[in-house]
């Protein structure tokens, strides 16, 4: 059976995107994207190769109704969650951050 595992930087892309929701839209709208975010991890487990790849082995699931997408990919028997991007954001920078995080 496969896990699933977070990277700290992915914890960290979710954290800042809250805060700046917190921030623009008010506590109850950050709350609601973490709600959401977390919504979506037991898809992302049970679900993972339904998703193609989008970028070399990274699979990606956008996060309805807000702008991101997570980034993860299967290695052996673990799900890892790698980035929470804003889909409006530089696909160069995406790609560079992608790489950073294979671990």
């Amino acid at each position: 059976m496969r896990q699933l595992r977070i990277l700290d930087e992915a914890f960290e892309d979710t954290a800042a995107a809250a805060e700046w929701y917190d921030h623009c839209g008010g506590k109850e709208l950050g709350d609601r994207f973490l709600r959401v975010f977390y919504s979506y991890l037991p898809e992302i487990l049970k679900d993972a190769e339904i998703h193609r790849p989008v970028y070399r082995q990274f699979r990606r699931i956008l996060i309805k109704p807000f702008p991101y997408a997570v980034y993860f990919r299967i290695q052996q028997d673990w799900v890892i969650v790698t980035l929470v991007w804003h889909t409006a954001r530089n696909p160069v920078v995406l790609k560079e951050l992608l790489e950073g995080r294979i671990q």
